[in-house]
Order: C-alpha cells, then structure tokens, then sequence
C-alpha cells in the first residue's frame, strides 16, 4: 500500500479513461465499442494496456484501482 502511494498515478489516455469511465458502468465490449464508434477489438486492446497500466487482469479489478486512484471523473 504505501509503495503505491509513493508511486505516481498512471497515465492514461483519453481514450483509455473514455473505456474506463463505460466499463464502471457496467458496460461489455460490445456497448462500448458501439457507444464510442470503435471496433470491439480497439474496445479490447484499450482494456489490456489498462490492465497492464493498472496493474490489474480483471474488468472489476480495473475499476477498484480506477477508483481508489480516482481516475474516474
């Protein structure tokens, strides 16, 4: 815990917080592929470089990180 608070807050794009800020509500690929007019697999390879910059595997595991980093707006 505290080596995360000493580390800085990831950066991500717009793009990888628009994906982020769909995936807290609850969306699947598909949705938000079509809500923000992209492929589902830009919608997945978005997802993985989040999960790599979080440091996470999982869709809720991202969303935690998301908001305890508050990168959700």
């Amino acid at each position: 815990m505290l080596a995360q608070m000493r580390s800085p807050r990831p950066s991500l794009t717009d793009r990888e917080k628009d994906i982020l800020g769909q995936l807290a509500q609850g969306l699947g690929n598909r949705e938000i592929a079509r809500k923000l007019f992209i492929s589902e697999a830009t919608v997945k390879t978005h997802l993985g470089r989040i999960y790599d910059k979080l440091g996470v595997d999982t869709r809720a595991g991202a969303v935690a990180v998301a908001k305890e980093q508050r990168l959700l707006g």
